[in-house]
């Protein structure tokens, strides 16, 4: 009899031991929520959107969009991180992942120790955009700029941001001297702000709907962000043309709790790395200003070179939210 019943214990924990092992096997074999940090219409949101057809079908399981939108993404994040750590449940975020708990005195989370990185989605260089009132060329408002501290407002889409630290990087490397911020909840109110002449400038990613002000005269784009001009906005120059040394880019990718299986993260990355492949999903993607890029290991490079970088240029302008 104690035999049998040491032998019945081994059984169950060898089957126990193994179910973990299974259910990593058949994933995914239920419904698979992407969390988004922001309300719908986003990059992040539309880039989602473009995917999830195409992966559903690699999947064999639907992909849900989930907005929880405020507090700079914290409220998205916070939520993946009290979720299981079993591939069913990811954040679809960008450079904000990292910029937020850099400005928090007590952060809610650590963006490199907490998540894991699944893939890289794409890049977007960012522009600076002014009011039409603003000198016509990047030279003559980095000069205007210069020689007038203090005079200007300009707009953040969110404190925190990687708007709002790439713009603090700009007036440093550019020697602008206390400007005045203005902060906005989101992309489209620090838009409108510029168009109505309440800001005069900011640092955003491009839109059709930016382009279509630049086309009708109501906004001017002066320069992108990265070292080099960017295939996606070829006759604009780079900053760097003016600002020697200024290269800074967004990105938008999928991560997930830390603890989440290698394997589904690797089936994630895999089967998304299928999708971005297709000639349909590229062109998508650069019709919202995006560089599709894949890959676990770039978006787990970036995250932590991003750390690096803002993490210095918070530092460095004393910048908090708290």
């Amino acid at each position: 009899m104690y035999r049998r019943t040491l032998m019945a214990g081994a059984l169950l924990a060898a089957v126990a031991a193994s179910a973990p092992a299974l259910a990593q096997d058949r994933w995914p074999d239920r419904p698979i929520k992407f969390i988004v940090p922001a309300a719908a219409g986003g990059t992040n949101d539309v880039l989602g959107r473009y995917i999830q057809e195409p992966l559903q079908k690699l999947l064999g399981q639907p992909v849900v969009m989930e907005y929880k939108s405020g507090a700079g993404g914290q409220i998205a994040s916070q939520y993946v991180l009290q979720q299981p750590a079993d591939g069913y449940t990811f954040l679809l975020h960008g450079s904000g992942l990292v910029t937020v708990p850099l400005v928090q005195r007590k952060p809610s989370y650590d963006a490199v120790k907490d998540f894991v990185p699944v893939t890289l989605l794409g890049t977007s260089p960012m522009v600076l955009m002014t009011n039409p009132s603003m000198p016509d060329t990047l030279a003559k408002f980095v000069q205007q700029a210069r020689a007038n501290p203090g005079s200007l407002e300009w707009g953040a889409s969110a404190l925190g941001g990687v708007g709002q630290l790439a713009m603090e990087a700009f007036h440093e490397a550019a020697g602008i001297k206390k400007m005045v911020m203005v902060p906005y909840p989101g992309a489209g109110p620090s838009a409108q702000a510029l168009l109505a002449g309440q800001t005069k400038y900011m640092l955003s990613t491009p839109s059709s709907v930016t382009s279509g002000f630049v086309k009708d005269g109501k906004m001017r784009i002066l320069g992108v962000s990265t070292a080099q001009r960017s295939p996606l906005l070829p006759d604009v120059p780079s900053i760097s043309e003016v600002v020697p040394g200024y290269d800074t880019q967004t990105w938008f990718g999928l991560v997930a709790r830390t603890g989440t299986p290698p394997q589904v993260v690797s089936k994630m990355a895999d089967a998304i790395a299928k999708v971005l492949a297709q000639p349909d999903i590229q062109e998508k993607f650069r019709e919202v200003y995006v560089v599709p890029k894949g890959g676990t290991k770039a978006l787990g490079d970036i995250i932590v070179s991003d750390h690096t970088l803002w993490a210095k240029v918070v530092k460095d302008n004393n910048i908090t939210m708290d």
